[in-house]
């Protein structure tokens, strides 16, 4: 019997985060591809990105950013959630669609820098090193298709294409599963928002990947302690 695997990309298997970063400063603020990273501006992002499991979100996040001077956490959550809660949807569609558009033109153009950008972490090397007669192995990301196939990945790839029809992850996993008959599977992610709905899928153990963009006052599992879970008898 085959164990299935259901893995995200970004912040699991390679930190992306720098890279979408650039994109949406450029998009939201009109800086330069090509500007060096602000750290203090940065910080933030990286601080708060857990709030963030749509790339439509990363326009409040922006904003929020933009707005958040000497904000508390708990300030920064709430004006976030209000932008969350009275969405301007003609300003999400404008943003998603310059984003992909640049970060599709960044990768065709300008390959190099955004590998300088990413880093791949040592849980990708250890995934490789599975048998695959004995795992069914899927990346199951919100991020284009096209732009995890340029890293060589070479498992079973579900992008934002294939889940621009469901909420949340939990609906194409929990299908799958049926529809394969899947006994036993994990999924590893970084945002618990991603794992809560799958909590009650029948043979599925969800891991909070600790490495990742987790939220502030969540702990996950390390690379090697995840590794050890989802190989062990």
């Amino acid at each position: 019997m085959k164990v299935t695997i259901f893995i995200d990309f970004d912040g699991v298997l390679y930190d992306t985060l720098k890279e979408a970063y650039v994109l949406c400063r450029y998009v939201c603020w009109g800086t330069d591809i090509f500007t060096p990273i602000e750290k203090e501006i940065y910080n933030k992002f990286y601080r708060y990105k857990f709030l963030v499991f749509n790339s439509w979100q990363y326009f409040y996040l922006m904003r929020t950013i933009k707005d958040s001077n000497n904000y508390t956490d708990e300030e920064f959550i709430h004006k976030y959630n209000y932008y969350i809660t009275h969405r301007e949807k003609d300003k999400e569609e404008i943003f998603e669609k310059e984003y992909a558009q640049k970060r599709k033109w960044l990768i065709e153009n300008h390959s190099d820098y955004v590998d300088n950008l990413e880093q791949k972490f040592t849980f990708m090397d250890m995934i490789n090193t599975l048998d695959t007669n004995k795992y069914d192995i899927l990346v199951i990301s919100r991020k284009n298709t096209f732009a995890i196939k340029r890293k060589g990945i070479k498992y079973k790839i579900i992008g934002k294409e294939e889940l621009s029809n469901v909420v949340n992850k939990s609906e194409f996993i929990e299908k799958y599963m049926e529809d394969n008959n899947v006994k036993k599977a994990f999924f590893v992610d970084d945002n618990s928002h991603n794992l809560l709905p799958c909590k009650n899928i029948k043979n599925l153990t969800c891991i909070l990947a600790g490495w990742g963009n987790i939220g502030i006052n969540e702990i996950g599992l390390s690379q090697e302690e995840v590794f050890k879970k989802i190989t062990e008898n």
